[in-house]
């Protein structure tokens, strides 16, 4: 791997509570989506076993998305479909509208909707609220405000109230939401990390959201995401920190086999392997949940 960890110097002293704010990745990290995608797609290819049906989903996914980085994530969904149900995976049309016209209208336009069916994880709601105590919560999303409006809803809960710094509403777990729309770009664009990066100093751009209460030097941001291509290997470019959230190396994208990256089967703060190797992530969870524990533990020495 070419990109090489800025950290690999330090020491496993380093500690989660020593950062100001949390940069996630919602989908695939914080949300199960790729349950949803498959059960849609398994119908279009009923010999293929999940991971391959994941695989093609993502290809057609990124490139759509690297082409019209100005569509809406819920038409980026529709786009997938229509090409992946048509067989023409690898045909970019030269507008968005265009694309895949030949495949089923309802079925296409079901699964652009199907965001607001995409469900969070078991440990995912408490978890944030929990780490919501300790640190400021950004959202850094490739979707749509409309879709998200439908997950965030999904994420909210009175049973925890409190945080340590102010959040979007009393019951978000968030203080700042970061879509692609927003951007105009999707990850792993650096420019979507750089805009995030941007909002948390004393100087945001005025035309994205920001939060006054909530201003962070990148030397205490972490990134904490499920997918290596999408946000830990940005991280990296921008020399931060970062969390992965590994779901028990069950979702396939953004973790693709082609990625030459080191894997650690330990927890906590994985800096070197035992053969000097380095591993793109600072630290890695196998759930948010277990994230969660472990900053209560740092807190409570």
């Amino acid at each position: 791997m070419a990109l090489q960890p800025s950290y690999a110097s330090e020491t496993p002293s380093l500690t989660l509570t020593e950062h100001r704010a949390l940069i996630f990745d919602v989908y695939g990290t914080l949300i199960d989506w790729e349950s949803t995608i498959h059960d849609a797609l398994v119908h279009v290819f009923p010999d293929l076993p999940r991971e391959e049906i994941l695989v093609r989903y993502a290809g057609v996914e990124g490139k759509l998305q690297m082409q019209f980085q100005s569509t809406p994530y819920s038409k980026i969904l529709e786009l997938a479909y229509r090409q992946l149900a048509a067989g023409v995976e690898g045909e970019l049309g030269k507008d968005s509208e265009q694309l895949g016209a030949s495949a089923s209208d309802d079925a296409a336009l079901r699964f652009g909707r199907s965001i607001a069916d995409w469900k969070p994880f078991p440990d995912t709601i408490d978890a944030l609220h929990r780490l919501k105590k300790h640190f400021a919560l950004v959202v850094l999303s490739n979707v749509d405000d409309h879709s998200f409006a439908q997950t965030h809803a999904k994420l909210c809960t009175p049973a925890h109230p409190g945080s340590a710094y102010p959040t979007i509403t009393p019951d978000s777990p968030f203080a700042l939401v970061l879509t692609a729309q927003q951007v105009g770009a999707y990850k792993p664009d650096p420019f979507m990390l750089a805009s995030a990066l941007r909002q948390l100093s004393a100087n945001p751009d005025p035309s994205l959201p920001s939060n006054p209460g909530v201003h962070a030097d990148a030397s205490r941001v972490l990134v904490v995401a499920n997918s290596l291509r999408h946000d830990i290997l940005p991280a990296i470019q921008h020399g931060l920190r970062s969390v992965w959230i590994s779901r028990y190396g069950v979702n396939v994208i953004g973790n693709e086999r082609d990625l030459a990256v080191h894997y650690s089967d330990r927890e906590g703060v994985t800096l070197v392997d035992d053969h000097g190797g380095k591993y793109p992530y600072t630290w890695r969870y196998e759930t948010l949940g277990r994230m969660a524990d472990a900053v209560e533990r740092e807190v409570q020495k």
